[in-house]
């Protein structure tokens, strides 16, 4: 399922508005709603999560603050702590989190941010990110690991070196597929 959560397009300038001050709310729910009616209607019986970027950050956001959710997770050039990537992020990127957020609002930044609810992470979880993205930087995403790994999680990281943010070739996209499928193949076999 894709689900096409609040904040995205197709419905309307609105409706793309509407993670403005509420980032990864109604979004989250609206994920969590389309995972909750696949099970339901038995269209799976196991649900994983798996984002790039936005999408990247959703994927640790879910696995933290609904962990009983998912049983497993891909995560691509995420967001794990939007604190510290105001600080660290290219310029454009802190013009995105100031109309995100609705200005510098350290208090929601650090509600919403994963790195906040990492402990309650319980289902396998794959990150996958750039070493030069200036977007979304490593080093926050490198200080989620280290929690996930003094909290004995299940979590397999893999760095993707020479590539920024965007996906520009076939080859940054397999580089970043690849991992990807190996993690897959190792949860569910075949």
């Amino acid at each position: 399922m894709a689900p096409n959560f609040r904040g995205s397009t197709g419905y309307g300038s609105k409706f793309n508005l509407m993670d403005i001050g509420d980032p990864a709310g109604g979004d989250l729910s609206d994920v969590i709603a389309a995972r909750d009616y696949a099970i339901e209607k038995g269209i799976a019986e196991k649900i994983g999560i798996i984002g790039y970027s936005y999408g990247g950050y959703m994927t640790l956001l879910a696995v933290g603050k609904v962990p009983d959710k998912w049983d497993f997770s891909i995560a691509g050039v995420s967001v794990a702590d939007w604190v510290e990537m105001y600080d660290l992020s290219d310029s454009f990127f802190k013009g995105f989190m100031e109309t995100l957020f609705m200005g510098k609002n350290l208090e929601l930044m650090k509600d919403r941010s994963p790195i906040t609810y990492v402990n309650n992470v319980k289902c396998p979880l794959c990150i996958i990110h750039s070493q030069n993205d200036t977007r979304t930087p490593l080093t926050p995403v490198l200080k989620y690991v280290q929690k996930l790994q003094e909290n004995n999680k299940t979590y397999y990281l893999h760095v993707i070196p020479n590539l920024g943010h965007a996906i520009y070739k076939i080859d940054d996209a397999i580089d970043f597929l690849l991992p990807a499928l190996i993690f897959l193949k190792k949860m569910f076999g075949n």
